[in-house]
């Protein structure tokens, strides 16, 4: 998802030493945002099979390897067959699944409850429909932190991605400030926190950098994503 916002500051990095963003497991969760319905997809994205395999099985095997933890923020109505597929996976015991309190309310739910559950202080959100995630993206943004920092988000295109994007555990009351106000848009509450962006010159030196941020939305977004997945697997 994409967000047009020029409002909110970035700060870019001249030392080298960080564009590659370490190696090794990243002490953060990966959080999925699974609750959508997926309508143009075809069906719910988190049961979308693809060559025979579950999108969010992709997805998992990806995120297993960068992040020590991992959660799956789903309808409660897709929370048992979801936990089956968790089952199948030699790392099961690092993923686990909540469920929103109502529906309706969209990714701000899902993210809200996640960042409560997560054992982590940051945390990655990104929805369940991002199969081509590239470590040297997120580990360039992951050595972006600050201490007094909420959040590192990239902006792609002149566009901020904030389902591509770490959230420090204590933006959960900003989210949760935002729903109550009614406020459901994925970017409602940016403006109650600190916000590092990190413009695109800054990740120009990553090779197809931009395949990162791709969405599987529709039949030719899944097209698109499997031309991707031959020439990068």
């Amino acid at each position: 998802m994409r967000t047009l916002c020029k409002g909110i500051k970035s700060r870019s990095c001249s030392n080298n030493l960080d564009t590659c963003g370490g190696s090794g497991v990243i002490d953060a969760a990966a959080v999925i945002l699974a609750g959508g319905r997926g309508k143009r997809a075809g069906g719910a994205k988190v049961f979308l099979t693809v060559e025979g395999r579950c999108l969010i099985l992709v997805v998992l095997e990806r995120v297993l390897s960068l992040f020590s933890q991992v959660i799956i923020s789903c309808r409660r109505e897709d929370s048992e067959p979801l936990s089956r597929i968790i089952q199948s996976l030699p790392e099961r015991d690092r993923v686990k699944t909540v469920s929103d309190r109502v529906e309706g309310l969209g990714p701000l739910e899902g993210m809200a409850m996640s960042l409560k559950a997560s054992e982590r202080e940051w945390a990655f959100v990104m929805g369940c429909d991002m199969p081509l995630v590239d470590p040297a993206v997120v580990r360039l943004m992951w050595s972006k932190k600050g201490e007094e920092e909420d959040a590192v988000i990239a902006r792609i295109g002149g566009f901020l991605e904030p389902l591509h994007a770490f959230y420090h555990k204590r933006c959960a009351d900003a989210v949760e400030r935002a729903i109550s106000r009614s406020r459901h848009k994925i970017t409602s509450f940016l403006s109650d926190i600190s916000t590092h962006v990190i413009e695109e010159r800054e990740l120009a030196h990553i090779p197809g950098y931009r395949r990162s941020f791709l969405n599987v939305n529709t039949p030719e977004d899944i097209r698109s994503w499997l031309e991707e997945r031959h020439r990068c697997p």
